[in-house]
């Protein structure tokens, strides 16, 4: 029986992260790119922010907006911004136990075109 001085019991907390493979490529990619054009720095504060976005969803999935597909196996994917990189986009969708990052990508892509294309996860 816990006592007055006992620390409540820890909750279970969903916090998966899975990272698909053009995701982690885009995460490389950006990162390198912020490495040629601005930096050490801004490489290594992209992936510190990108990283903790991800964890941030990971912990409050649905914090991010709908994308609105009608497409039943597409049909829950959000997005979401990284801080101090406005222009940058989350593409995920929640899982019981966190989320599964899909692609990491600049705001002015044709976001439609790459659910059409070769390697996007379906649901």
């Amino acid at each position: 029986m816990p006592s007055c001085n006992s620390p409540p019991p820890l909750a279970a907390v969903p916090d998966r992260i899975d990272k698909t493979d053009l995701a982690t490529r885009d995460i490389e990619e950006l990162a390198a790119y912020f490495l040629a054009e601005a930096g050490t720095a801004v490489a290594l504060r992209f992936v510190d922010h990108a990283e903790q976005a991800f964890h941030q969803l990971s912990l409050m999935p649905k914090m991010g907006v709908l994308l609105g597909f009608e497409n039943p196996a597409i049909a829950d994917v959000r997005r979401w911004h990284i801080q101090g990189f406005p222009r940058l986009l989350i593409l995920y969708r929640p899982l019981p136990d966190g989320i599964q990052v899909i692609r990491v990508m600049d705001a002015a892509r044709d976001i439609t075109a790459l659910f059409d294309g070769p390697g996007f996860p379906s649901a």
